[in-house]
């Protein structure tokens, strides 16, 4: 037997709703998924930019400066070289970071340029539980150095806020926050951070455990866009399912309704 399609089974205001819903509810698991392979793109195009400018030779923290001025974004991943004097009196920590495998004390210290402008360096990690700041046995040598690394912006602060000075003096943040760390420590800080690479005066004893170099990824999003063009096809799919078998019932019952009783 041939199951026929009632197709006055549209015409009835529930399937209509139905129908409605499915079909806006697969253009928004559409859209989702657009916009994660949009978000994709940007992750690929910002990889990219920071795989091309880590490849490029280091060059002077004050010529990068001279070049770009206070653009921040045209800045971060360079490498770069700087010349002035650790201030280790005004290192401060940020206590249980976690890069990979690694997990620890986080130790950042000012850092005075000869034009009397002030960098912040995060000098790497040293073990939980390390006396300071400074951090003992971990203190950066005195005098002029030139030291070398990575540019970075500054990290977002904590919803939660950070902890008050402790007599005005800045110990422990939660984040390398640039803007309020410029308020804590005398001179100007500048808009950028440096994660240290190398010193030309280095630690005799020993010295803090280096911040891994970030490893580019392309993150989820393309596994996550599957997923909503998924989800809209399951939604095209099982409205288009409902409907087909509510029609086909009622013709059934029609056909079964029209047929003539056996005497």
């Amino acid at each position: 037997m041939t199951t026929r399609f009632n197709t006055s089974v549209l015409t009835q205001p529930r399937w209509i709703a139905a129908v409605a819903v499915g079909v806006l509810l697969s253009l928004v698991f559409v859209r989702l998924g657009v916009w994660q392979l949009d978000r994709l793109a940007e992750r690929r195009t910002e990889n990219q930019m920071i795989e091309t400018r880590l490849a490029e030779p280091s060059l002077p923290l004050l010529g990068i400066l001279d070049q770009y001025g206070a653009d921040v974004e045209a800045i971060v991943h360079r490498r770069a070289t700087a010349k002035g004097e650790f201030r280790k009196d005004a290192e401060f920590f940020s206590i249980g970071r976690t890069y990979g495998a690694l997990t620890g004390t986080l130790v950042a210290t000012p850092f005075d340029l000869e034009d009397g402008s002030v960098l912040i360096v995060v000098r790497g990690l040293v073990p939980p539980g390390t006396p300071g700041p400074p951090a003992e046995d971990y203190e950066p040598e005195s005098g002029p150095m030139v030291i070398e690394g990575v540019l970075l912006a500054g990290e977002q602060p904590t919803p939660l806020g950070e902890p008050d000075l402790e007599d005005g003096v800045l110990m422990s943040l939660s984040r390398v926050d640039l803007a309020l760390i410029n308020e804590s420590v005398e001179g100007e800080v500048l808009p950028v951070s440096m994660v240290l690479g190398t010193t030309s005066v280095p630690n005799p004893n020993e010295t803090p455990v280096a911040i891994p170099e970030q490893i580019l990824t392309e993150g989820r999003h393309l596994g996550y866009a599957v997923q909503w063009f998924g989800f809209a096809l399951i939604v095209v799919f099982g409205v288009g399912a409902l409907v087909y078998k509510a029609g086909s019932s009622e013709a059934v019952t029609e056909t079964d309704s029209k047929r003539t009783p056996l005497p």
